[in-house]
């Protein structure tokens, strides 16, 4: 097999996915060097890397990583949605609610693509 068909897009919606768990896991680990002692995030993070990496190569157990990180996204966000008053802040964490929802709900919907 050639290099060119193996690294061939199937679906560019999941790309899209696998890229924003792959950009929203590197910026959670980014954000321990503000405080170490976070490891929620630390943990959060590396789940959206190894999704990100599940979700590109369209792997099964992938859905179930996305259903742990739909969870645990959903506690931390509204966690932190009312105890800031930065507005950027949380309009930050509404996007990133937002995305995690769609994002679950469409992988689950498409969940027989998964190999």
């Amino acid at each position: 097999m050639s290099e060119r068909s193996k690294l061939r897009i199937e679906n560019p919606v999941t790309l899209a996915f696998s890229l924003f768990y792959l950009i929203s896991g590197i910026l959670f680990l980014y954000s321990l060097t503000n405080d170490p002692n976070m490891v929620h995030i630390a943990l959060i993070g590396i789940l959206s890397v190894i999704t990100a990496f599940g979700v590109f190569r369209m792997e099964r157990w992938s859905i179930w990583l996305v259903f742990v990180l739909f969870c645990m996204g959903n506690a931390f966000s509204f966690s932190l949605i009312f105890q800031m008053s930065s507005l950027l802040f949380e309009i930050t964490i509404i996007a990133y609610l937002i995305l995690i929802w769609i994002a679950t709900i469409y992988l689950m919907a498409k969940r027989e693509i998964f190999h």
